[in-house]
């Protein structure tokens, strides 16, 4: 769903990100594990798409995951706990070959990034996992990259939450363009 030329609206849904379980690998490493591996670790960091595909095996550090990130250049540290663990030894064993820096790469080890910014072999890749979800779960719409960052931040408990894990300097961006989910409205007896 995209609203005239504003911002995206598509809000992916808990029930939608368990049905990306249910698309089986044909292979032990590779495509649609490296992706599923991928898709979990994004929601946890909420990190846009060139930041995940830059990640180097060397990025988890003793105290977490450290990024620059691309667009403002800006430190982080994601907190090393289990579950942070868990993702990042997911995607490393998802891998279709255990040369390279990267945690998201090829065959041949290298980045999916090239030097101009793009990335047609990942989007290829997402392009074809996006069509054995629509066609081997009960999930009927497509959804992007960046309504998956669109998850993390609408899931996050606060707008400050959230404007901290996307890295943004102004709340207005987060809320404007993030914040998709459902407002939840406590109701008094």
């Amino acid at each position: 769903m995209i609203k005239g030329n504003g911002p995206r609206t598509r809000y992916v849904e808990d029930w939608e990100i368990d049905e990306l379980a249910k698309v089986t690998p044909r292979r032990k490493r590779g495509s649609i594990r490296m992706i599923q591996a991928y898709i979990a670790l994004k929601l946890m960091t909420g990190l846009r798409r060139k930041d995940l595909l830059s990640l180097k095996v060397t990025d988890m550090r003793d105290d977490g995951l450290h990024v620059v990130t691309s667009k403002t250049n800006k430190p982080m540290i994601f907190e090393r706990t289990k579950a942070l663990e868990h993702c990042f030894e997911t995607a490393l064993a998802a891998r279709p070959v255990d040369i390279g820096p990267y945690v998201f790469c090829n065959r041949r080890g290298d980045c999916y990034l090239r030097a101009d910014g793009r990335a047609e072999g990942w989007n290829s890749m997402w392009r074809r996992f996006m069509d054995r979800v629509l066609t081997e779960t009960q999930v009927s719409e497509r959804f992007t990259d960046h309504d998956l960052r669109g998850k993390a931040a609408s899931d996050a408990e606060s707008l400050e939450r959230a404007q901290q894990l996307l890295g943004h300097a102004d709340p207005v961006t987060t809320q404007r363009a993030y914040r998709r989910g459902p407002a939840f409205i406590p109701v008094k007896d």
